[in-house]
């Protein structure tokens, strides 16, 4: 169980994250962010309540995926380019899948139909947005920084790099590990029944109670499961556990936020409300355009 576990790291994940981990380190040790947030203040501070730095990371994270935004708003509030309040808006917002799982895995590979990963895409996007724009109330009074550059480090930046990256990597990796192993033996051990049945009460299926059920701990697994039934209910779970991201996924994202110090109650709170977003704007675009 443990060595499936690993590879489902390796093969799924591994080869999406790590060069984004190398890329971010890369752009932070540069102040390539500070330089495109300065261009995004204007719009962050108006819409969101935050510095430019934020909306670089949204930005980043959308393409890259989870945990890569945590790990940025980690960064940046360890660096003091954002305030405590803003590292808050921003962990919430820099929350989401990357557009090559939700495309190339989920659609493709588990629903054999990119269109589902494409519209499970938009639904994120959107969610995020409306999140970032709700939670830019949060401590309405301490009002977006200005960027302040930081001395630009060229010395060893790859090496740095990679190393700050390999100890990520692998942390991300043990999560998941972890989580993968403790889905299975929840399952074998039936502790998961009597969320699979009340689940099945009201999906009126067991594959789908299932997928649900451990899905919540690992989202991956979770997705695989439900995949096997394509019906709009099922497109729209998958969409549920992309948004809310798995208990694999989240301890992942605390683990960066807790290390920078970052309240990470208002994240959690995000995380169900992303998944009840993302059903329903999922749901209502399989009926549109399915």
């Amino acid at each position: 169980v443990v060595l499936e576990g690993i590879k489902l790291f390796t093969n799924c994940v591994l080869p999406s994250i790590f060069p984004y981990l190398v890329t971010v380190s890369i752009i932070n040790k540069l102040n390539l962010n500070c330089v495109f947030g300065k261009l995004f203040s204007p719009l962050s501070k108006k819409v969101f309540n935050t510095n430019g730095n934020v909306l670089t990371a949204f930005i980043i994270s959308l393409i890259s995926g989870y945990p890569i935004g945590a790990k940025i708003i980690s960064d940046l509030r360890k660096d003091n380019l954002i305030s405590s309040a803003e590292s808050v808006r921003g962990a919430i917002l820099c929350s989401t899948s990357s557009p090559a799982f939700l495309i190339a895995t989920v659609g493709r590979n588990f629903y054999k139909n990119t269109k589902i990963g494409v519209i499970i895409l938009l639904s994120q996007i959107i969610s995020s947005i409306i999140l970032g724009i709700i939670f830019s109330f949060y401590k309405r009074k301490e009002k977006a920084t200005s960027i302040v550059l930081k001395p630009q480090k060229y010395y060893n930046v790859i090496n740095e790099s990679i190393e700050k990256s390999v100890f990520s990597i692998l942390t991300i990796g043990g999560t998941i590990t972890i989580f993968f192993l403790l889905s299975v033996l929840l399952y074998e051990l039936k502790l998961l029944s009597p969320f699979i049945f009340v689940f099945e009460k009201v999906f009126k299926s067991e594959t789908l109670a299932k997928g649900l059920s451990i899905g919540i701990l690992e989202c991956t697994s979770g997705l695989s499961i439900l995949s096997t039934n394509t019906n709009v209910i099922s497109i729209s779970l998958a969409s549920l556990l992309c948004g809310f991201g798995g208990l694999s996924i989240i301890m992942q994202s605390i683990t960066f936020l807790k290390s920078a110090k970052i309240k990470t109650a208002p994240f959690l709170i995000s995380k169900i409300i992303s998944a009840v977003l993302n059903f329903i704007f999922t749901y209502f675009f399989c009926l549109i355009f399915l």
